[in-house]
């Protein structure tokens, strides 16, 4: 039965982590999960989708219900209902795992698969001078308001993160790799996770297949060597036990011409 491999894309705020997660999947030809996780879970709270929007979420990252009649539901606390989106949110993300190839973005996904031994888990992070840049472009701030946007969601994103898991977000050891994405471009993150996800499942990299059919030629031509210096020691001992008689034979009318006249 063929193992399905999900990657993870934990990440820093403006650190191309979202941008890398799309293009990976669209690379590999592989499910892409981010808002749609969400998506998913609303349809099957009865709520409107709206109710996910990032407005709606707290310093710690948790959805916030002051318009409970966009929730349709009465006595609930936050809590609770936070408890039960990230309920929901690991049993789609772990039927996700049972079902298909795919990368999942965010979510704690890395840890509510941490017992799979088919994930690639990867954490993005960038110099913060590139991040805070990122954020100027994308939303048309200044240098100021952007570095505070790149700060709070950052802290958002690590104390969601720590509530759920108990676990230190951005911690290496929670991840199977920590990409500096200032230090390499979209692509070659892009290269280097395909490599891995070739890896978990058995495929070969043109670099591997090369050095297997190098292998493999080795090994024939070795067989090949050990034949012909089979035929070669056949051949001559065939020779030998051939020629051998007839020399003698020679030698010996050689030495009669030779001796009879001596006579």
């Amino acid at each position: 039965m063929e193992k399905n491999v999900i990657i993870t894309i934990s990440r820093q705020f403006g650190s191309n982590g979202r941008e890398i997660a799309r293009i990976l999947a669209e690379y590999l030809d592989i499910s892409y999960y981010n808002k749609e996780i969400l998506e998913r879970i609303a349809v099957n709270m009865g709520v409107c989708a709206d109710f996910f929007k990032d407005q709606n979420q707290d310093a710690n990252g948790l959805f916030t219900i002051e318009s409970k009649g966009l929730l349709g539901l009465r006595n609930i606390t936050e809590l609770s209902v936070n408890t039960q989106i990230y309920d929901m949110a690991s049993d789609f993300i772990q039927k996700i795992s049972q079902r298909e190839d795919a990368v999942i973005v965010g979510r704690c996904a890395d840890y509510i698969l941490k017992d799979n031994p088919d994930v690639i888990s990867v954490f993005c992070y960038s110099d913060v001078e590139e991040r805070i840049q990122w954020s100027i472009d994308e939303y048309q701030v200044p240098a100021k308001q952007a570095k505070k946007i790149v700060q709070e969601k950052d802290a958002q994103r690590s104390r969601f993160y720590e509530f759920y898991t108990n676990q230190k977000w951005g911690n290496p050891r929670n991840y199977t790799l920590m990409i500096n994405t200032s230090k390499m471009s979209t692509e070659e993150t892009v290269q280097l996770l395909a490599s891995f996800y070739d890896a978990k499942k058995g495929i070969l990299t043109f670099k591997n297949a090369f050095e297997n059919q190098y292998e493999k030629d080795m090994h024939y031509f070795l067989f090949l060597s050990m034949v012909f210096q089979l035929i070669y020691y056949y051949a001559y001992c065939y020779l030998q036990a051939c020629l051998l008689p007839l020399c003698l034979l020679i030698l010996h009318k050689k030495l009669l011409h030779i001796l009879i006249p001596m006579q």
